[in-house]
């Protein structure tokens, strides 16, 4: 057992990347001025590693810096020590593998540099694998990630030792809940190793494809297609495929279907197209994992068959059997079958046109749509455009850039616009607006505390099923009586509503809720007054049944008069940009459910003007 130094020093290196530290360079004076004994006592314990385990001469050289590099680089006559530091490693490393005259060993100039790294690194440490896998496991154990998708999935569980300490200190409050574990997840400690090991391997591949390193990529996600073929026979997955979706997400199938997903667009970055129709058949042979990415497997699946592989036909029978997958919902849908329009009035497909007769027609209604100009800051590179406006006041017609002109975005802009047209109050929170009215309208429903297993611990800013369909299913009485309450509330009722969460629950880490995105409790009640309790209610329907689906898409602002009680629903679209799919299905119901909207285009214009018009 560690003196309490000793574990402070070790939480805080664990919570660091898996990387070798140079002692002079680990500095927490909190814990004490002099760091050497307690590092030893960690040595010694064989929690840390010291410089005489490092072995690895790339894994040295990231020990340096730069400088420090290039005074190498000139000692070793590397032909250009002024270069980045990552192509000094390079050449350090192609160094390393030439043979040397003088030795007989394949080793030698490699052995020679790494001394010398090791010599200018000075005494170094890194945290001993075997001990962090196991605290890893525990963590993971201890608090399934909400978000599988999450980087938190595939590393070693530093972030949750973070949450837990900024619980203790005070600095974050998670809302009240029961935890109820009632199902066991992993079977055994060979199930947990084989999850862990999964979610490790897929973090890797996202970075891999993050930072475009697509041959790493490839053979990351080539290494993941082998082991889950070997896996696929393995009599725990049968106990997984009967767990509730929700906790399926923490199987290694889960995970490993998820990197083979990732797989479709590696091969295609690779131009293997034959092979990304087939990753994506196999992938849709199955209804068990990510069933939530059924709607992009057969977009893309029709997509590579029409585009890549010329088959029309296969790909008109592809776009055929994802309409009919129930799996596929919303935008999916919509892109799918915008994707047979544009198929069908392509003149190359004439002959396959009566092949379209028996899809079925997914129709959306369209929103009115504005105008507006504005002057356009000239951008270097790319990036969402930016605007110059004056503020309201300065004279008409003025060339000069005055003090009083501010850079702005396309959605400021337009708040301008629909100010200056007597919608006095705005907010630009994309969904996050509604989403937020959801949370605080529905706390008590989300937090709800008789269902098994969807709060496994303390620290969840959410129900692990909130994203599934058993979200409805599970509190599908709750949830109707709170629409039907909301569809008959009176504005002062539901000014109650929000005030009764608002003064109990402010600042609580929701995952729904944006406490910031209101500047008060009388804002809030100011919009859902203008909104009123029936459309509320209907655009909490769509939420509360598939919110993984419905969540992206809603409109970017919601202005309102507090004179007139009139509120407008806009999307708005800067110079290149189009709707979404998901966008198009959102305002469609929107103007269903008796709200005005409409998408505000802003049309760039040249420097003559500063005025908005």
């Amino acid at each position: 057992k560690f003196a309490v130094g000793g574990q402070k020093l070790y939480v805080r290196l664990f919570q660091r990347k898996l990387n070798w530290l140079k002692v002079n360079k680990i500095e927490y004076g909190e814990i004490s001025t002099d760091l050497s004994p307690i590092i030893e006592e960690l040595a010694e314990a064989q929690f840390l590693q010291t410089e005489s385990e490092l072995e690895d001469l790339c894994e040295a050289l990231d020990l340096l810096s730069a400088p420090e590099l290039k005074t190498l680089a000139k000692l070793f006559h590397l032909p250009n020590p002024n270069i980045q530091k990552q192509q000094l490693v390079d050449d350090f490393l192609r160094l390393a593998k030439q043979r040397s005259v003088f030795s007989m060993s394949q080793t030698g100039i490699g052995t020679v540099i790494l001394n010398r790294v090791k010599n200018l690194a000075g005494k170094c440490v890194r945290v001993c694998k075997g001990p962090r896998a196991v605290f890893s496991r525990i963590l993971l154990l201890f608090s399934l990630p909400e978000s599988i998708e999450g980087e938190e999935a595939g590393s070693a569980g530093q972030g949750q030792l973070s949450t837990v300490l900024a619980v203790n200190m005070g600095h974050i409050v998670f809302p009240s809940y029961t935890v109820n574990r009632k199902t066991q997840v992993f079977q055994d400690r060979e199930d947990l190793i084989r999850y862990a090991t999964a979610a490790h391997l897929s973090n890797d591949t996202a970075n891999a494809m993050v930072n475009a390193k697509w041959e790493e990529a490839y053979s990351l996600y080539m290494c993941a297609k082998e082991t889950w073929n070997q896996l696929k026979n393995h009599p725990s997955l049968s106990y997984h495929s009967g767990l509730p979706e929700y906790l399926r997400r923490f199987t290694v199938g889960w995970v490993y279907t998820r990197i083979l997903s990732q797989g479709v667009e590696i091969l295609q970055r690779r131009h293997m197209y034959k092979e990304a129709v087939q990753e994506l058949k196999s992938l849709l042979s199955q209804d068990v994992y990510c069933t939530d990415s059924r709607g992009r497997w057969w977009d893309r699946l029709a997509l590579n068959l029409h585009q890549h592989l010329k088959n029309t036909k296969k790909a008109i029978d592809c776009i055929r059997n994802g309409l009919a997958d129930p799996f596929v919902r919303t935008g999916h849908r919509l892109a799918l079958y915008q994707r047979a329009l544009r198929i069908r009035e392509s003149p190359s497909c004439k002959q396959f046109r009566c092949l379209f007769s028996d899809l079925p027609v997914i129709t959306v209604e369209d929103v009115a749509h504005v105008t507006i100009k504005g002057k356009m800051c000239p951008q270097l590179g790319m990036g969402k455009s930016v605007f110059l406006m004056e503020n309201v006041g300065d004279e008409e017609g003025c060339e000069d850039v005055s003090v009083s002109t501010v850079m702005c975005s396309v959605e400021e802009l337009a708040l301008t616009h629909y100010r200056q047209n007597g919608f006095d109050q705005g907010i630009h929170g994309e969904g996050s607006t509604f989403i937020t009215l959801y949370g605080i309208l529905m706390w008590d429903i989300i937090f709800k505390d008789d269902i098994p297993d969807v709060f496994r611990n303390s620290y969840q800013t959410c129900p692990l099923d909130l994203y599934t369909d058993s979200f409805y299913e599970n509190r599908r009485d709750v949830i109707e009586a709170r629409l039907q309450q909301l569809h008959t509330a009176s504005s002062e009722t539901l000014a109650k509503l929000i005030a009764d969460v608002w003064t109990t629950q402010e600042g609580k880490a929701a995952a729904l809720v944006s406490w910031e995105r209101f500047a008060s409790l009388q804002q809030v009640q100011s919009l859902v007054s203008c909104l009123g309790g029936v459309f509320l209610s209907g655009v909490f329907r769509h939420l509360s049944k598939d919110l993984r689906h419905c969540r992206g898409g809603l409109p970017d602002l919601v202005v309102w008069s507090t004179r007139t009680n009139h509120f407008k629903l806009v999307e708005v679209k800067g110079p290149s940009d189009r709707l979404s799919h998901k966008q198009m299905i959102w305002l469609s119901e929107l103007k269903k459910l008796g709200a005005a909207v409409e998408v505000c285009h802003v049309r760039a214009i040249g420097g003559k003007s500063n005025h908005l018009s």
